[in-house]
């Protein structure tokens, strides 16, 4: 009696554990709602009911990992095959497409669209497998499935038809032309803060920073909780309205409310050049580490990292992030010049030579890398070819005054006193105040 007592007990105890949690869920206090619930798991470890609970607590806050684990748990207490484990296939698919794990996601959406209910609409399914298949490269299925869903009896029909169009403008490359899409969205359901979302960042893309700001408020208004609308938020005050302090805000908004997105890889990587450029080193550096912890095979955010790493005389980790940079992408001249650059610090100066020219086989107008050769030149006393190099910056305007006065510098040690002055001369009158002393001592 006492086991059979103690076990009436406990399952009391568990649905009031499952109410706490559902309670709190409506005050919005979510750790609390956390407590409650994984008291109920330990007390009753088998049900589904209190891992649905948990894995919408999960998806409210942003921990997709978790999220993942108890939709699997729930598929798996779910043997015989019903609307739960059905349905908690579509779920996970939904977590599985925030997390970036595309091919699982469209494995998920796939099993529920072919083992489903016959009653009911199958457009929103239609709309993550649409997703899917966007986010896989696959712009022509993706197109077909957006359609599908445009075309299924809904109770949902604006909300759904609203969603569709914003999928099938993320496919349009025009930017004018998946505004007008967007319009069509929101003509449909001015509700939608996707849309007006969807819409903000297209505007950026034109320029059109007022648009952009007045429909990101719009999108706030409407999803308070959006990740994404943050993001972007950060976006615009970063790169448009140079405004670091409050990109830096928003930024931190959507990792907070939601740590575990794909889309962090990016934030953190802003986060870092905003405190690189504030001249706050280690914060940067932190913030480069995380960014890399989220996306280790983006090779901007791999630049970006290895200008810091240099930045802190740390160049055999900086050579190393920009050499991962050019194994993923080897079509950008940047990237070339900032390895000899770096190669140069480390006095590889042949190696330095081949990344600088390796640049401009890329871009064969590319100033930096020709005063880059300047100064290699230079360091190796081959004054001739330093002169050489020098010459073809300035033909392209590259930091005129500065080329101009390395040039003049090159040209003394070899006595072209004349050619020497004509330089310094010209870098006085465009405000290079600082070498009137060495104008004095070689041109009068």
């Amino acid at each position: 009696m006492l086991s059979f007592t103690f076990l009436l007990t406990s399952c009391e105890n568990a649905k009031e554990y499952h109410t706490d949690a559902k309670k709190y869920i409506k005050e919005n206090k979510y750790e609390l709602a956390l407590n409650s619930i994984n008291s109920a798991i330990q007390l009753e470890p088998d049900s589904v009911d209190h891992y649905t609970i948990r894995m919408i607590i999960f998806d409210i806050t942003g921990r997709y990992e978790e999220e993942i684990l108890d939709l699997n748990k729930i598929i798996d207490l779910n043997t015989k095959q019903n609307s739960k484990s059905i349905n908690a296939h579509q779920q996970r698919a939904i977590a599985q497409l925030r997390s970036g794990l595309y091919n699982e996601a469209l494995s998920d959406i796939n099993y529920f669209i072919e083992n489903r209910d016959t009653i009911g609409s199958l457009a929103e399914a239609y709309i993550i497998k649409g997703s899917c298949l966007w986010k896989l490269g696959d712009s022509k299925n993706s197109k077909i499935y957006y359609e599908l869903a445009l075309k299924e009896n809904n109770s949902n029909k604006n909300l759904i038809e609203s969603e569709a169009l914003v999928g099938l403008a993320n496919l349009i490359e025009s930017p004018q032309a998946a505004i007008e899409l967007l319009n069509k969205a929101i003509s449909i359901n001015d509700k939608s803060g996707l849309a007006y979302g969807a819409r903000m960042e297209r505007y950026m893309s034109l320029g059109k920073v007022t648009q952009a700001y007045e429909d990101s408020k719009r999108a706030l208004i409407l999803n308070p909780d959006d990740a994404t609308i943050y993001f972007n938020m950060g976006q615009l005050f970063s790169n448009y309205l140079s405004n670091s302090d409050s990109a830096v805000k928003y930024f931190e908004k959507a990792i907070k409310l939601s740590p575990q997105s794909t889309s962090n890889g990016l934030i953190y990587m802003n986060l870092a050049v905003i405190n690189h450029q504030s001249s706050k080193l280690e914060s940067a550096l932190a913030n480069f580490q995380k960014a890399e912890s989220f996306d280790s095979k983006n090779d901007l955010l791999l630049y970006n990292y290895a200008l810091l790493l240099a930045d802190l005389n740390k160049n055999t980790e900086a050579l190393e992030k920009i050499s991962n940079a050019i194994d993923i992408n080897s079509s950008d001249a940047e990237y070339f010049n900032l390895r000899g650059s770096i190669l140069l610090s480390l006095s590889l100066l042949e190696n330095a030579e081949k990344e600088f020219k390796k640049a401009l086989e890329i871009n064969p107008k590319y100033g930096t890398a020709f005063y880059n050769l300047g100064y290699l030149f230079g360091e190796q006393n081959n004054h001739e070819e330093s002169i050489k190099y020098y010459g073809k910056a300035i033909l392209l305007n590259y930091d005129l005054k500065a080329t101009l006065v390395n040039r003049a510098l090159e040209k003394i040690k070899i006595d072209n006193t004349l050619g020497a002055c004509a330089d310094l001369e010209l870098a006085y009158k465009l405000g290079r105040m600082d070498i009137k002393s060495l104008i004095e001592k070689n041109c009068r």
